[in-house]
């Protein structure tokens, strides 16, 4: 007898980055996802020399702000809704952000740097410093900014900050960090303070602009062994949009040359779409 499959109702649906599809050269480009998604299709087309659409899965960040010089025995103001709810409609906003003051950026699994775009770019002379946690202590990564413009750290529209997954990098959780820098952690309301995290700390060497923001913040996976995708395929599936081994905020995605686009839609299933909030 025959069989009818009927496709699910993948509920409400969005195109995420340009109509028609993201633009892809040979230097990866990334598009988050809106908060709320699902499921995800990904559709390559109008190949020219290229062969293949190469694509990897951005892995899910926690980022906290410190309020003060303080490190981890200050407030810390979660902006991880904001920096991966693919809207630009909200910020991470990095105002006036002191030389004291600490990004601490986290994952559940490794990752080799973090996509930005920036909404407000910087011009001040400020260099970044991303730190790994060895065990015992922070540890510089030795970072390539590919955000600085004029000299400027986050002086450039978009950029990626990369660096080569250590061998040494452990995970710990923020509760751990504190007291391993004698630093008591202000755990109020600080739901991630007890969850086990790769964390980097990012400082800059001059306080930065006034009006510096960040529209959004994507995790690079670790590997650069991509899945390819044909001019006669297509992937769908679903994803988990949050915390966690397999959550994801995005896709980067190239051509092994030429250009090519990568029509990408994200889907509801049975939630919504939404903006991101600061916690």
């Amino acid at each position: 007898m025959p069989t009818e499959i009927l496709g699910a109702n993948l509920g409400h649906q969005r195109t995420a980055g340009a109509s028609t599809g993201v633009t892809l050269g040979t230097g990866a480009v990334f598009t988050p996802f809106h908060q709320g998604t699902e499921h995800i299709d990904l559709t390559p087309r109008n190949f020219s020399t290229a062969v293949v659409a190469r694509f990897a899965l951005c892995p899910y960040l926690i980022v906290l702000k410190a309020d003060s010089a303080d490190g981890l025995g200050g407030h810390l103001e979660d902006n991880t809704q904001v920096a991966q709810d693919g809207s630009t409609a909200t910020t991470v906003n990095l105002n006036s952000f002191a030389s004291g003051r600490a990004l601490y950026v986290g994952s559940a699994i490794p990752f080799r740097g973090v996509y930005v775009d920036v909404d407000t770019v910087d011009d001040q002379s400020a260099e970044i410093t991303v730190s790994y946690w060895n065990g015992s202590s922070w540890v510089n990564s030795s970072d390539t900014d590919g955000t600085i413009s004029g000299g400027h750290s986050l002086g450039a529209t978009t950029g990626s900050i990369t660096w080569t997954v250590p061998s040494a990098w452990q995970s710990s959780t923020l509760k751990k960090l504190a007291s391993a820098a004698g630093e008591t952690l202000d755990s109020s309301g600080q739901k991630w303070s007890d969850i086990t995290m790769y964390w980097t700390k990012w400082t800059w060497s001059e306080t930065l602009k006034s009006t510096t923001d960040l529209f959004h913040m994507l995790g690079i996976n670790e590997s650069t062994a991509y899945s390819e995708l044909t001019s006669s395929q297509a992937y769908e599936g679903r994803v988990n949009h949050g915390f966690g081994t397999n959550g994801v905020a995005g896709v980067e995605a190239l051509t092994d040359a030429g250009t090519a686009n990568l029509i990408v839609t994200c889907s509801a299933m049975n939630g919504y779409f939404s903006t991101g909030k600061i916690l």
